[in-house]
């Protein structure tokens, strides 16, 4: 008699990376994965847009500077969406900028966590993610 093994559970923690410079999306999946999370990245705002409209995320990190585009236009979206995701905002802009962008996904009902400023200090944001892995089950793998 032929025995199967119990299906593994596939279910995991996914992190979408919204930064259009490559050393800051490789670094931010290279702590994403150390965490535990399955890291997918996006370029631009339309990437972004194409992943988001097909796959819920547990965490998102968002740059708000995406080339022609902004990471406010990612925040409508996700709003559009109604995202539950904690949004981690990574940014080179200055406190009152950050501030300003945080206020105004709050008033969006996002999760906007505490922006990082770059250059990213690495274990704070090591800290974050696993904070959003330990808060949160994992996300459906497809948008209803």
């Amino acid at each position: 008699m032929l025995r199967h093994a119990p299906i593994a559970d596939v279910t995991h923690h996914s992190l979408l990376i919204v930064e259009d410079a490559l050393v800051h999306r490789t670094i931010i999946s290279k702590i994403g994965d150390k965490v535990g999370f399955v890291t997918r990245s996006a370029s631009s705002v339309e990437a972004a847009e194409a992943l988001l409209r097909t796959q819920e995320f547990d965490a998102i990190t968002l740059d708000l500077a995406l080339g022609e585009h902004v990471g406010i236009d990612v925040l409508r979206l996700l709003a559009d969406l109604k995202s539950r995701s904690p949004i981690i905002i990574i940014s080179v802009s200055d406190d009152a900028v950050l501030e300003e962008t945080c206020r105004i996904g709050r008033s969006l009902e996002l999760d906007i966590w505490k922006p990082l400023r770059k250059p990213i200090d690495l274990r704070l944001l090591r800290e974050m993610l696993e904070q959003i892995k330990l808060c949160s089950g994992p996300q459906k793998v497809a948008r209803a």
